[in-house]
């Protein structure tokens, strides 16, 4: 007989053989033993799990010629040509290539006849899930009332592609991936049968990326033996699949762990030097940091993950080394990595920073993050205690107004009373005291009215302020929530706030703007923005206009607050009337504007005219 491949030569020939699959093999195994054996089997599992190895050995066992045993003899005619695939009683169909009504209808012809030899007609109907819908169909009454001479076996890799109806005729077994583990054992096996040397780290790479299918191991041990000339070595194996080595992952996990930039430095230039597949170079990292996370916040990792015995150990060092927000940030940093590989261009560059921004990144631990809270509060009382020493100070502008106004009105409501007990000593004092007020009013006057309009303005305006101030704030925070309102926003000025509604005004000719930013929804997503940043809740009002623009609005508030400050007491009336009339006389003797300041303080006193 010729060369035949691996995954040929080693086919399990028993149950006791098939690797990785304990339940269903036991299972089986009584059911034969207890003759309760169904009329139709399904085996649903990934590729390389022995679907359809274990189907051969159900017919050889049911056909062995010691009678229905769970041990085939493998040495009697029966099984010989099971195992060679020559006999006429078991039928192996492909599902793929004779997926037609036409082939079902066949094939429901043919299950009627007696079996030539064997006792039972075994159908084993490989990838049954590429049947038609209407051969599906077609199989259904043959399926439920089969004739006693007749077994079905059906696998499938997608289960889920096989109709309801199917499914529930037959007894499901499912074949899991074989661990990493057995996956080596057995190629240590064959290496041995076949005299081939390969090194123990090689076989735990092949045993990784077989992924839990033994035939894809068997073919990798083939082809490497064919590569090879005398020792395979782990690099053969990089070589020829284009992986990753699993001691350059714990290298690379060990270089973030210490922060060693140096060394991670060393191993970038080792990595986009090479042949190295970056995307598969990322992609395994991943699985390596989701393995790390699994060990490190799971009671029973090994439950879950696929590791091989020989590293272990290593896998709970390093978990033990790594904080739990420190694996889940490097894990969300390569994940955008390989997209970015994927997708984009210049993954070279793409891998680099990423890299150095890992072995930079620090995760705070309790203390650190104490010391930035205290010193965060620290700064936040400071700021307090400035905005409160600026509000007492608005607070005795405010009572200072306050007090004029008081005194203005009892002067007036006391006037006549004045009147009758003034004399010429009173009359004297009064107009020294106007001397003395006209000496100072050129120098000061002007600034105390300048210092009371600012205040007067900086009350009104404050609000109105906040918000122009943190107006790029409103904007950027409003275009993240709903694009197409901040669109027509940035069309609005502030321009006033009256009982505490905000009002933004548009140019004539957006009626529209106005009309859809009036709308209930969006006032109140605008009213929400302005209060997450400014901390401020006003009711929002949109309104056809003028635009005005922020100078536009300080401006006007000065005005109104400087007009506000004049009108505040009658007193200060006299005052700035009496400035007013010194400053449009300046080229005139002090004696004379003595005069004057004393008829208006008379005039305005007791509202008499000259």
């Amino acid at each position: 007989m010729g060369y035949i491949s691996f995954y040929r030569k080693w086919r399990p020939q028993d149950f006791g053989e098939i690797i990785g699959q304990e339940y269903n093999v036991r299972t089986i195994k009584n059911a034969i033993s207890n003759n309760r054996l169904s009329h139709c089997y399904i085996f649903c599992g990934p590729r390389g799990t022995g679907k359809t190895s274990t189907a051969r050995i159900l017919a050889k066992a049911l056909n062995c010629i010691k009678g229905a045993t769970p041990d085939p003899c493998n040495k009697c005619e029966n099984c010989i040509s099971i195992s060679d695939g020559y006999s006429m009683d078991v039928v192996e169909i492909d599902a793929a290539s004779n997926r037609g009504i036409n082939e079902i209808r066949e094939l429901r012809e043919k299950v009627k006849y007696l079996p030539n030899i064997l006792r039972k007609k075994v159908y084993i109907i490989d990838e049954v899930h590429m049947l038609t819908t209407e051969a599906f169909n077609a199989l259904l009454k043959v399926l439920e009332e089969p004739p006693e001479h007749v077994l079905f076996i059906m696998a499938t890799t997608e289960p889920n592609k096989v109709i309801p109806t199917i499914m529930s005729r037959c007894q499901r077994f499912d074949f899991f991936p074989i661990p990493m583990d057995k996956i080596k054992e057995r190629l240590q096996k064959i290496a041995r049968s076949e005299k081939i040397t390969i090194s123990d780290s090689a076989l735990n790479l092949i045993s990784k990326y077989a992924d839990g299918s033994l035939r894809d191991a068997d073919g990798i041990l083939e082809q490497l033996a064919a590569f090879g000339e005398d020792k395979i070595e782990v690099r053969d194996v990089i070589s020829l699949l284009g992986v990753t080595d699993l001691d350059m992952l714990f290298e690379f996990t060990d270089i973030l762990i210490e922060k060693n930039l140096t060394g991670g430095l060393l191993l970038v230039n080792k990595i986009t030097g090479s042949n190295q597949n970056l995307k598969v170079f990322v992609s395994e990292f991943l699985d390596h940091l989701y393995d790390l996370y699994v060990i490190k916040n799971y009671n029973n990792p090994f439950e879950i993950v696929n590791i091989s015995e020989d590293y272990k150990d290593k896998y709970l060092g390093q978990a033990k080394k790594m904080q739990k927000e420190e694996i889940e940030f490097y894990m969300e940093l390569f994940t955008d990595l390989l997209k970015q590989i994927k997708w984009g261009e210049g993954s070279k560059v793409f891998f680099k920073s990423a890299v150095v921004r890992a072995i930079n990144f620090i995760v705070l631990d309790e203390k650190e993050i104490g010391k930035k809270t205290r010193l965060m509060e620290t700064q936040i009382e400071s700021l307090r205690k400035e905005i409160d020493k600026i509000n007492s100070m608005q607070e005795g502008n405010k009572n200072y107004h306050n007090h004029r106004a008081d005194v203005g009105t009892s002067v007036y409501e006391n006037e006549e009373d004045d009147f009758d007990i003034i004399n010429s000593n009173e009359i004297n004092k009064m107009v020294s005291e106007v001397e003395v007020q006209s000496k100072h009013t050129v120098s000061g006057g002007k600034a105390h009215k300048s210092e009371m309009a600012d205040a007067g303005v900086e009350k009104k305006d404050e609000e109105i302020s906040l918000i122009n101030n943190n107006l790029d704030k409103i904007s950027q925070s409003l275009k993240k929530k709903k694009i197409s309102v901040h669109a027509m926003f940035t069309e609005a000025v502030p321009y006033k706030i009256e009982n505490g509604t905000l009002y933004f005004y548009l140019d004539k000719e957006k009626e529209w703007h106005k009309d859809h930013l009036n709308k209930i929804k969006n006032i109140e997503l605008i009213s929400s923005v302005i209060k997450e940043v400014t901390g401020k809740d006003f009711k929002i009002k949109f309104e056809l206009g003028k635009k005005m623009d922020k100078i536009d609005v300080i401006s006007d508030a000065e005005s109104e607050a400087s007009s506000k400050s004049t009108g505040e007491s009658r007193a200060e009336d006299a005052e700035n009337k009496a400035s007013n009339s010194s400053n449009s006389k300046d080229g005139s003797s002090e004696k004379s504007r003595t005069e004057e300041d004393v008829f208006n303080y008379f005039e305005k006193k007791f509202d008499i005219k000259e």
